[in-house]
């Protein structure tokens, strides 16, 4: 003999459509929903934020990688003389703990013309001295030192993960606010209710 079941007329095995399936599942708020979705599309972007932060980063490198190679063409080593001593104390940098300065100095062009000017100079170096300094291939001028792969890479891995701490700190913020926002509405909503109820059942 089967147990009689609640609700159920005929004493069937089915489960009563009032079950925990139906009538005891805790309803969900529409916010509920709504943070729902948000947590879904968030977790989506945070795929293409990934995404976007890697490429971001190996266009990066292909871009120093790119003008790496256009500066090792367009620029070449040369051995400059300093004109005067350079005191190394007058250019001291506190952060790097380095002096640099510039001083007058002659040095030859690609192209075999002498040369005059400015060049940097690390530390304390007599006149007459020699110090290496990169010029421009074509014009002979003072250039700074041509990019390398070593900077190539340091930019692509700052690029993306720049590109991702910003994105993630959007992303953060979204959900945060979206919280909130369900969080004040959850509250007015439990007051309205409280206002409406809570003098049916105490009376007043």
């Amino acid at each position: 003999m089967q147990p009689h079941r609640p609700g159920n007329s005929d004493h069937s095995d089915r489960p009563h459509p009032y079950s925990a399936v139906g009538a005891d599942r805790i309803p969900r708020r529409a916010t509920d929903r709504v943070e729902s979705v948000v947590s879904w599309v968030l977790g989506v972007l945070v795929l293409v934020l990934v995404a976007v932060a890697v490429l971001t980063g190996l266009q990066l490198h292909t871009n120093g990688m790119e003008q790496a190679r256009a500066d090792a063409v367009d620029r070449v080593s040369v051995d400059a003389t300093l004109l005067q001593p350079v005191d190394g104390a007058m250019g001291m940098d506190a952060a790097s703990g380095t002096t640099q300065v510039t001083a007058p100095a002659t040095w030859t062009a690609a192209d075999g013309t002498p040369r005059t000017g400015a060049v940097p100079v690390l530390g304390s170096q007599p006149a007459g001295s020699t110090v290496p300094v990169w010029v421009d291939r074509s014009s002979g001028a003072i250039a700074p030192p041509p990019v390398d792969a070593l900077q190539a890479g340091v930019t692509a891995v700052v690029g993306g993960v720049l590109v991702l701490l910003v994105g993630a700190l959007v992303l953060l913020g979204v959900r945060a606010l979206v919280r909130a926002r369900c969080a004040a509405r959850n509250h007015a909503a439990w007051a309205r209710e409280w206002a409406l109820y809570e003098p049916l059942w105490s009376g007043r």
